[in-house]
């Protein structure tokens, strides 16, 4: 019997990057004279559009550096502010002791995902690290699913479980690839309508039993 797979995402599910995003806010509005509480308010609507959130905050507050030089310096900073989670990380290493094969599987840029994971602690605890910059495939894309699974040298499938925190990256594109898929919902509703997750989990944390659960059942 091959030994079990699991993927997860990065971003707000093995690293918690609202937590890092206020050490960084916290360094720029000193720096800047930028109100901290503008900032945290600012950040979900722009967490994915951090080029328009670096024009928004010189054209409010007009800071001195250019747009492409704060984006710079928030791209080099937010991986070094990452700090280990010890129950994340005793999580993935009970996994692998159980016969597990991990793997993560997550947007972004090839530079910032790997240095957040070394940051974290990590990048040893598992196997593979597929990241969407490398391939120029994004979530939800089934492809990139394929492409790690491929790495572990497993077959897509239900035994296959993605763990992620976003219905739309990792619950519809896991399903796209034919996976099991568990959602990490940091205490938020599930909508009333879209695809459903086949479990959901409060904490990334909690994702040993339920992946231990369907190993043995």
């Amino acid at each position: 019997m091959a030994d079990p797979v699991g993927l997860f995402d990065l971003d707000d599910t093995l690293i918690r990057r609202r937590r890092t995003f206020e050490r960084w806010a916290a360094e720029f509005s000193t720096e800047h004279r930028v109100p901290l509480e503008w900032l945290l308010k600012t950040d979900p609507a722009y967490s994915s559009r951090r080029a328009e959130f670096f024009e928004l905050v010189k054209a409010t507050f007009g800071v001195r550096p250019s747009v492409p030089e704060l984006h710079a310096q928030y791209r080099r900073r937010m991986p070094e502010l990452v700090e280990p989670d010890p129950q994340v990380n005793a999580m993935l290493m009970s996994l692998r002791e159980a016969g597990w094969r991990l793997g993560v599987v997550t947007n972004g840029m090839v530079g910032n995902q790997t240095h957040k994971l070394h940051h974290a602690g990590l990048y040893d605890l598992v196997d593979a690290v597929v990241i969407s910059g490398a391939l120029d495939i994004w979530k939800p894309d089934a492809r990139i699913f394929h492409h790690a699974i491929n790495r572990l040298g497993a077959e897509p499938g239900p035994h296959v479980i993605m763990v992620g925190d976003s219905l739309e990256n990792d619950v519809v594109g896991a399903h796209r690839a034919g996976l099991t898929t568990v959602w990490v919902s940091d205490g938020r509703p599930l909508p009333d309508t879209g695809l459903r997750p086949h479990r959901t989990i409060c904490t990334v944390t909690e994702a040993a039993a339920v992946l231990m659960e369907r190993k043995t059942g």
